[in-house]
């Protein structure tokens, strides 16, 4: 039997819902069950029945569009352990990478300078002790053609809780600070994410982490930007 991933076969598409307009206090579980996409991979079996893990992960991933920036939301349950961040090893640590594209150019696989990777952390490793805010940083993509303007982070509003059993984070991004971002003349941008636990592994939206979602936009998915 053939063990090549079927989701490598089909071109995704999905659609993401509008946010309503105002200033509403953006809460932990900010969207809800309707801004929901798939999460098409899984975390990978444990290599002994030692390794484990006492719980069964839920996770949700929800994304959401205005006019003025982007929204997500990010569930995670099941957990045992207490959530793992280290400074120094951002992508060994308890992270969402975030995989955008802002004017949806999959037919390349090297990254232009629409092409954003964000990493989420449950908790800002320079203000761990406080544990209040999770921490948002851009990185460059391998081999990419060229780089977005820089990304000002700071201006990223986001909302965290712990829960006895995982954590939950929304973020919202200003439209402003993506390259590109024009929702009004591009309804489509490109989508993917990586979400790592010290205590499950690697879940991808679509492929195994063997593949270079990181870095090649013909692997993510395209998303509508619907009303």
């Amino acid at each position: 039997m053939s063990t090549f991933p079927p989701h490598f076969l089909f071109s995704l598409r999905f659609e993401a819902k509008s946010v309503p307009a105002g200033r509403a206090r953006l809460t932990p579980e900010f969207l809800g069950e309707k801004y929901e996409l798939p999460a098409l991979g899984s975390f990978p079996p444990p290599q002994t029945a030692a390794a484990k893990p006492a719980g069964t992960p839920d996770f949700h991933f929800r994304f959401g569009w205005r006019a003025d920036g982007l929204f997500l939301t990010v569930v995670l349950r099941g957990k045992k352990k207490p959530v793992a961040v280290v400074p120094q090893r951002l992508e060994a640590s308890d992270s969402l990478s975030l995989m955008l594209d802002t004017r949806d150019v999959r037919v390349i696989h090297r990254a232009t300078k629409f092409c954003h990777r964000l990493l989420f952390t449950p908790i800002d490793p320079k203000n761990a002790a406080a544990g209040a805010a999770p921490g948002a940083v851009w990185l460059p993509i391998h081999r990419a053609k060229a780089h977005p303007n820089p990304v000002d982070t700071a201006r990223f509003e986001t909302a965290y809780a712990a829960k006895k059993d995982g954590w939950s984070m929304s973020v919202f991004m200003p439209g402003d600070t993506l390259t590109g971002y024009d929702p009004a003349e591009h309804t489509r941008i490109g989508l993917s994410f990586i979400l790592f636990d010290s205590e499950f592994g690697w879940l991808t939206q679509q492929l195994p982490d063997y593949f270079p979602v990181a870095e090649d936009p013909s692997l993510w998915a395209a998303v509508d930007l619907v009303g």
